[in-house]
């Protein structure tokens, strides 16, 4: 995906669900993701998606008291943290793609409970019904003839629903009524309604959103350390405020006009969620590549001054990390440097290597240099210890980002 496409806003469809009766009983959310299944573009695609149709609209505009079906790629069902809430409203369609395995299946068991409801297309479920029947909650049916006698009793037997989607006409109605389907899509029954979120500014205040990115996992920030930095970014504040007044987390009904009081109701985890959501919809491509590596130069950094009493490791940590705000923020390093909050002994650190954080900072840099012209010579010491350590911390953090 082109950078000037990726500011662009992004664009989704409705398409109405039906249930036997007639009645608009669901919303399916469709949206379009990268030819590349396995681009980093598909992380930034859903982020967008279900940034506008969950946290921007809001249930008071978009779900009211109808469910939502989404499919979400497998990179995304990985990071459980970041499954859209609330679970109960929601459907999670998995690609007919995906591989069936044991580890699938407890993906799928974790999702169910914690109250989400999942639909598999048929062609997944056939390949492994003993392993997949029993996690599934709905069947996604693309033709009348996607089952056979055998399983359609399975799945009669299991109290699994039916959707059929796609219906173009009134022969197509007929054939899936037949089949004592729950669930109908299609444009024969209604045509989809298309909507576009707002547009994003190039990068909003980035700084500050890496530096929420800490906080959101640092064991000792606090709630008004948090409100500090999300009132520097105005779609977080508004999106926070707007999630704490839908239907599902203001139960009592009268509206939250506070951060604080909006931040307490959410909790950790749905901030979690809810920021890093949409931080992946905001971020460029390019941007994923620098800032993955600028949190693998910051964990090195804070791993070699751990065992060294008179270094504070978090002062270790935002040394290498800013070392490479100038690329993230795409800004001159100079007058950056003069703009950002960091102590005067980061600040040499960065400026000239002085001091024993510029000797942290150089042994790291040295050692990027050393990874990059050999990657495959084994490195068994503890500089090389730590390097690899700042990967898996890296991977924790960001995850698919």
């Amino acid at each position: 995906m082109s950078e000037s496409r990726d500011l662009d806003p992004c664009t989704l469809a409705l398409q109405p669900i039906h249930d036997s009766e007639h009645r608009h009983v669901a919303e399916r959310l469709l949206y379009r993701l990268p030819a590349d299944e396995a681009s980093d573009d598909v992380m930034a695609a859903t982020a967008r998606a279900l940034t506008a149709a969950v946290y921007e609209l809001g249930d008071t505009g978009l779900l009211a008291e109808r469910l939502l079906f989404v499919s979400l790629p497998m990179a995304w069902l990985q990071r459980p943290e970041l499954l859209p809430t609330p679970a109960s409203r929601l459907v999670i369609g998995l690609d007919a793609a995906a591989e069936p395995s044991h580890s699938l299946a407890r993906q799928l068991d974790e999702m169910r409970e914690r109250g989400y409801r999942l639909i598999l297309p048929a062609s997944l479920v056939k390949r492994d019904p003993t392993l997949l029947l029993p996690r599934t909650d709905i069947v996604q049916l693309t033709s009348p003839d996607d089952l056979d006698d055998s399983l359609r009793k399975d799945l009669a037997e299991g109290d699994i629903a039916l959707l059929a989607e796609h219906i173009d006409n009134a022969e197509q109605l007929a054939r899936y009524q037949a089949l004592g389907c729950h669930y109908y899509d299609g444009q024969y029954l209604a045509k989809p309604s298309f909507l576009a979120s707002r547009p994003r500014g190039r990068h909003g205040n980035r700084a500050a959103q890496i530096r929420l990115i800490q906080a959101l996992y640092d064991e000792n920030t606090d709630l008004q350390r948090l409100q500090e930095l999300v009132v520097q970014m105005p779609h977080l504040h508004v999106a926070i405020l707007r999630r704490a007044n839908s239907s599902y987390f203001n139960r009592g009904g009268k509206e939250v006009v506070d951060l604080r009081r909006g931040m307490q109701i959410l909790g950790l985890i749905e901030l979690r969620r809810l920021i890093l959501t949409l931080t992946l919809a905001s971020l460029q491509p390019s941007s994923h590549i620098v800032l993955r590596m600028a949190l693998v130069r910051a964990f090195m950094c804070r791993n070699l001054a751990a065992p060294f009493p008179d270094l504070d490791p978090e002062d270790a940590f935002n040394t290498g990390l800013f070392s490479m705000m100038d690329a993230l923020l795409e800004e001159d390093r100079e007058s950056l440097l003069d703009k950002l909050p960091l102590n005067a002994t980061i600040i040499r650190a960065l400026k000239d290597r002085s001091g024993p954080l510029g000797a942290v900072l150089s042994l790291c840099e040295g050692h990027e240099h050393q990874v990059e012209t050999m990657p495959d010579e084994p490195r068994p010491d503890q500089l090389h210890r730590c390097y690899m350590a700042a990967l898996d911390s890296t991977r924790a953090l960001m995850g698919n980002l």
